[in-house]
């Protein structure tokens, strides 16, 4: 898999990440009840979007990717980088398609196939497979952790059961509201991802047809180029 459709495969996934709710206060004292929460919150999002600002760094040389995100429930998605300009991730619920101009490709990937994995674009099932195959805790013991701006946060570390390609480690910062606003990965080639999320809504309107694809007449068509987890 080449190196942009890493970095916008790791979109995917962090997002899967990502739990709204709305005016919840920190109320839990358990790592498990955290998570309950988050999980509980996905099966409420009927609408999302936000700002994303990506940047991954590998043996200092770092990469910094920008854009917005939007969902509807149950399955559709649509990743749209302002930087670099015009690549895209754009689901259907049963398909996926990643548009990278600069190499004039497209990766088309069937989410009903066993390879699509954790790449379905399903907030529920992504969030489910996405604990299932990490142990998970609190960062420190002091939850939740203030930052500088005196903004509370749950912190969470994942570290992968089994050993595989993909994330080593994630690390989530949660807020009051349940929204998962920041999440660092580690691959385990030493490779960091960090997205931060801003400006983010709910119940907004998303009409279908942005979440329709037309593949460019001259683009090479990559077929499902996830690999299975397994």
């Amino acid at each position: 898999m080449t190196r942009p459709l890493k970095i916008a495969c790791a979109v995917l996934v962090l997002l899967m990440s990502t739990g709204i709710a709305m005016g919840y206060n920190f109320e839990f004292t358990t790592v498990s009840d955290v998570v309950k929460r988050v999980k509980k919150t996905f099966s409420e999002i009927e609408t999302y979007q936000a700002n994303f600002v990506i940047v991954s760094d590998k043996l200092g040389k770092k990469v910094r990717q920008r854009g917005t995100i939007k969902f509807k429930a149950p399955e559709k998605l649509l990743i749209d980088f302002s930087s670099p300009y015009g690549q895209k991730i754009i689901s259907n619920g049963s398909r996926m398609w990643i548009y990278i101009p600069s190499m004039n490709v497209v990766a088309d990937q069937d989410l009903n196939s066993d390879s699509a994995s954790l790449f379905s674009s399903g907030t529920r099932s992504g969030l489910t497979r996405l604990f299932s195959k990490y142990h998970y805790k609190f960062d420190s013991s002091d939850q939740p952790e203030t930052n500088k701006d005196g903004e509370k946060f749950y912190t969470l570390f994942l570290k992968q059961r089994e050993t595989r390609s993909g994330y080593r480690t994630i690390k989530l910062w949660i807020n009051e509201k349940y929204f998962i606003s920041r999440a660092e990965g580690e691959t385990s080639s030493g490779k960091k991802v960090t997205i931060d999320f801003s400006n983010i809504k709910t119940g907004v309107n998303l009409p279908n047809g942005i979440f329709k694809f037309d593949i460019p007449s001259k683009a090479r068509v990559i077929k499902n180029p996830m690999l299975s987890e397994e």
